[in-house]
């Protein structure tokens, strides 16, 4: 009989452990999730895009996966944000079509890090950083209002450091060098851009603990060097917000806002301009917290 009733003290306990925070019961004694991991899902969107005062609808799509949420739950330290093959399309007069193959970030937390010097006798100098390795490749634009052509991000490497720290995917400061290569490709010539890491990178981002609601920005600043001869500078920001509205059949609805400035690299003629924009998102199967 004791044993029964620890047996049933512990059950009951678990039950309520796993159903305090992100699990709850419904009037049937079913249990449903109220907590959504915002990088997980395939994400399917629709919106109004503005650009330089002119506007458009647009419509998104594209696979995001998220692994390791806290360095302590699941034993390793790597917090990886994985965006695969992302895809936006916008019409009205300035329509055009964009594409990224791959875009992800990968960061390493460490309990105590710190710099190895293997001399003689070993020295270790404390490097209190994470380090993100951010990694694109395969990002094509095509803007139809531009005449024949399109831009081509053939690939994008960031050495970046991150000094939050923190013990979970949720929470991160990332900056660092990255090196790119840009390929612009009109009717007349084709242009290459070669940025051997002398460009910064800065990308950061918070999260609520249930995942109902994600600020990011970012931002990328530096020099570009020609094949051809001579250097350009671009640069451009980006700042993006959402919040779960609602959930249907455990699929999180999603209403997001983002705006985004580029200086002096926008499309073949490397425009500065400034865009906006609001829609719906759905996030299938999307993971819990």
């Amino acid at each position: 009989m004791l044993a029964l009733g620890l047996a049933l003290l512990l059950s009951s306990t678990a039950v309520a452990a796993d159903t305090s925070e992100c699990i709850r019961l419904d009037s049937h004694g079913e249990p449903f999730p109220v907590c959504f991991d915002p990088g997980d899902g395939l994400l399917l969107a629709t919106g109004l895009r503005v650009r330089d005062g002119e506007g458009a609808q647009s419509v998104r799509a594209g696979i995001l996966i998220r692994t390791g949420r806290t360095s302590r739950s699941k034993g390793t330290p790597w917090f990886n944000s994985h965006r695969l093959l992302g895809v936006e399309a916008w019409g009205g007069p300035q329509r055009g079509l964009a594409f990224t193959a791959y875009d992800g970030l990968l960061r390493r937390h460490l309990e105590e890090g710190f710099i190895l010097v293997p001399t003689a006798r070993p020295l270790r100098i404390p490097f209190p950083f994470d380090v993100t390795l951010a990694l694109r490749a395969g990002h094509l634009e095509r803007r139809v209002w531009e005449g024949p052509g399109w831009t081509l991000e053939t690939g994008r490497v960031g050495l970046l450091v991150d000094p939050l720290r923190s013990e979970t995917g949720r929470v991160w400061l990332a900056v660092g060098p990255v090196a790119s290569h840009t390929l612009r490709r009109s009717r007349e010539e084709a242009g290459h851009m070669l940025s051997p890491f002398t460009s910064l990178l800065l990308d950061t981002g918070v999260e609520s603990s249930d995942g109902l609601w994600a600020l990011r920005a970012s931002g990328l600043a530096g020099w570009s060097l020609g094949f051809e001869g001579g250097t350009h500078f671009r640069a451009r920001a980006e700042v993006g917000a959402e919040r779960v509205l609602l959930a249907v059949a455990e699929q999180p609805v999603v209403l997001q806002l983002s705006g985004t400035y580029v200086h002096a690299d926008a499309g073949l003629a490397r425009r500065s301009e400034w865009t906006a924009s609001a829609g719906l998102a759905v996030r299938a199967f999307s993971a819990r917290w």
